[in-house]
């Protein structure tokens, strides 16, 4: 039996987490109702990781102040943090760094902070 008073709507927090960004989630695929996973800062640039209802989880990363940069793809969780892909880059989120390899070698390594949720 289900009660319908204690049903979240689309902008409430769910059991898996608070909604994510209304922008951010007019991006992804499917992404109406989709959840914030985690969010991270860089000294330029946001990086938004959200799941959406049908359990696919995007990456979205943008220069920090200029959503018109702003780009979704694919991810996944790993064993200790996510891998994006936008090919041929894939984005490489481990504990507070993330790493940028191009065609299998790495170009770039930036410190994350984590943040409750994008500007």
């Amino acid at each position: 039996m289900l009660d319908s008073a204690t049903t979240p709507g689309p902008s409430s927090a769910t059991p898996s987490g608070p909604a994510c960004p209304s922008r951010i989630a007019a991006k992804l695929p499917d992404g109406e109702g989709a959840t914030l996973v985690r969010a991270y800062r860089t000294h330029n640039k946001q990086i938004t990781l959200c799941s959406t209802p049908g359990q696919h989880l995007y990456y979205y990363g943008e220069f920090t102040g200029r959503s018109d940069t702003g780009i979704a793809m694919r991810a996944e969780k790993t064993g200790d943090g996510y891998t994006a892909w936008n090919k041929p880059y894939r984005y490489e989120i481990n504990g507070n760094t993330v790493t940028v390899i191009e065609n299998g070698r790495r170009i770039g390594k930036e410190h994350l902070q984590r943040v409750a949720s994008p500007h």
